[in-house]
């Protein structure tokens, strides 16, 4: 019994840990748009990297992790 409320009790701290942590909306942010992303928007484009969000082939990618 004592074993089983330690356990349940480790599986609920660890849930909120999770809960905590794991912000699933800061995502990304496009540096030449500024607006935040869940993915990166970088694609290939006729051989070239572009990115749609600004309309513009670029050399690297723009995106960046977003700063909570």
């Amino acid at each position: 019994m004592r074993g089983l409320i330690f356990t349940l009790t480790l599986l609920l701290l660890t849930g909120f840990a999770t809960a905590q942590s794991g912000d699933t909306q800061s995502g990304l942010l496009c540096t030449l748009s500024g607006k935040k992303i869940a993915t990166c928007c970088c694609e290939k484009k006729d051989g070239k990297l572009y990115c749609p969000l600004a309309k513009k082939a670029i050399e690297s990618c723009c995106c960046k992790p977003a700063a909570r």
